[in-house]
């Protein structure tokens, strides 16, 4: 897996790590993708800081 570098504080990567984790263990596609929603809004929020 290609390591991500984020610009975002510690939390916000502990919290990107737990959904990572969340998205493995969802039992339904729903659950997938409320985890992948969150996730992706820690990485637009990393990409808005870097601009």
């Amino acid at each position: 897996m290609r390591k991500i570098v984020m610009k975002v504080s510690s939390v916000d990567k502990l919290r990107f790590q737990n959904y990572m984790m969340g998205i493995k263990r969802a039992e339904s596609k729903a659950e997938a993708d409320m985890y992948f929603r969150l996730a992706k809004k820690i990485l637009e929020k990393g990409q808005r800081k870097e601009q």
